[in-house]
């Protein structure tokens, strides 16, 4: 019998070295079929070709080491020279040892005989054959599994001429395919023994939920929430938008993060005016003013006096007017700008035409007017120029304390020259003692 290659050695001593014992998988099926394709490499005393090989096993579980297999096998290798050929068919025997068998990966070495029926220069014989090798199953999925194995194949064979036993090597690969109920581990025996009395298991203490709110009083934090309202898992009523008002008495369940809320959970309106303080830009109106969709007092002329204290509401675009909203006409009589007899001191009842006066020249700070002043023709002609001057001036002085430009104002006494009524009554003497405005420069 011819020694085999190196190679050969070193693969059965690897599988063998690598296989360690394993743990055994439980619940494993009992029966399986294993299809497989064998190549063989044939005895170089059968001076034939290597070829390719059927082999077709049953088996069984026993236990956790041992598998049994029954396989039927099928070869034909050609004569290296001429027409001959050795067609083999065989039945084996074979007894599977598992090193290791898990899920992932088993190691087993198998042994086993059977019978080889070899063809052979048109005449059958039936011989014993004999196999050994090792092999490996690695699962692929839940059922199939990969399976190789190599084999030492020995046969009694004393037709070749100076033999009387031949030997093949076989490699096998294929699949192996489970069937059968699952296999159970047997039950461990019970010790026998007394049953002991049952115990006594106390009643529960009854859940206690004053509020009905599904929250049990033990972990409510709230536990006088209204009926039906929704809660949390403190059992506390919801506030979706966390104004700090819960949704049962929130009006405005969806206010925007950080916004001031009132007790209705709606933002603030301060003034009243029906504009949220977030989008009002005049926040203090009057209770009872009308205003436009910013909250301020419309101004519908836009001349820049709102319509509450515009007396002429349709006044044309561009138009310059007074505090009033009226058209500033050329020459305005300050009426209700006095001064103490004799004097130049203005009384306190002039300050409020002067004041609105001070604010229209602030709002048109291009216009030049001349401040004017005029007497009746009681006494010296000369001291009415003096006190007409004076007076202007002490207006002009009034109006520059306000805000008012210096440039903007010119001061002129005109004496008792100007009169705008007969002097000969009281009535028009007081129509005369006055002070004017004349626009210089728009």
């Amino acid at each position: 019998m011819k020694n085999r290659t190196v190679v050969r050695g070193i693969a059965i001593a690897s599988l063998l070295v690598a296989a360690q014992p394993g743990t055994a998988l439980a619940g494993e099926k009992p029966w399986y079929i294993s299809p497989m394709m064998s190549y063989i490499e044939a005895d170089s005393d059968r001076d034939a070709d290597n070829d390719i090989g059927l082999h077709l096993g049953a088996g069984k579980y026993i236990n956790d080491r041992w598998n049994v297999e029954i396989s039927a096998l099928a070869d034909t290798l050609d004569f290296e020279a001429g027409s001959g050929e050795y067609k083999q068919r065989g039945l084996m025997a074979d007894g599977l040892y598992f090193f290791k068998r898990d899920t992932d990966l088993s190691v087993y070495g198998v042994v086993g005989m059977g019978a080889l029926r070899t063809k052979l220069a048109g005449e059958n014989e039936t011989r014993l054959a004999a196999n050994i090798g090792v092999g490996i199953i690695k699962p692929i999925n839940s059922v199939i599994s990969l399976r190789g194995d190599i084999r030492y194949r020995l046969d009694e064979e004393d037709r070749v001429v100076g033999e009387k036993h031949l030997s093949d090597w076989l490699l096998n690969v294929g699949l192996l395919i489970p069937f059968g109920a699952e296999q159970k581990p047997a039950a461990a025996p019970q010790p026998t023994h007394q049953p002991e009395p049952a115990a006594v298991t106390p009643a529960p203490a009854p859940v206690v939920d004053s509020d009905g709110d599904g929250i049990p009083d033990a972990a409510d934090n709230c536990s006088n929430t209204p009926a039906g309202a929704s809660v949390n898992a403190s059992g506390c009523e919801l506030d979706r938008d966390q104004d700090g008002i819960v949704d049962s008495q929130d009006k405005c369940p969806s206010s925007a993060p950080g916004l001031k809320v009132d007790t209705t959970g709606c933002e603030v309106d301060s003034d009243k005016d029906g504009i949220a303080d977030s989008q009002d830009r005049c926040p203090n109106t009057p209770a009872g003013t009308r205003t436009n969709n910013q909250g301020c007092i419309p101004d519908s002329d836009h001349d820049g006096i709102t319509d509450d204290k515009d007396r002429c509401p349709t006044t044309a675009a561009g138009t310059q007017v007074d505090s009033k909203g009226c058209k500033l006409e050329e020459t305005i009589v300050l009426k209700g700008v006095t001064f103490e007899t004799g004097s130049t001191r203005l009384t306190a009842e002039s300050e409020t035409m002067l004041n609105d006066i001070a604010s229209t020249l602030r709002k048109y700070n291009s216009m030049v007017v001349e401040v004017s002043g005029h007497t009746d023709n009681r006494g010296a002609e000369r001291f009415n120029q003096q006190l007409s001057t004076k007076r202007a001036k002490a207006v002009v002085d009034y109006l520059i304390s306000k805000g008012v430009e210096p440039k903007q104002l010119k001061a002129k006494g005109y004496g008792s020259s100007k009169p705008l009524a007969d002097n000969n009554s009281a009535k028009g003497r007081a129509k005369n003692r006055r002070v004017e405005l004349t626009i210089l420069q728009r």
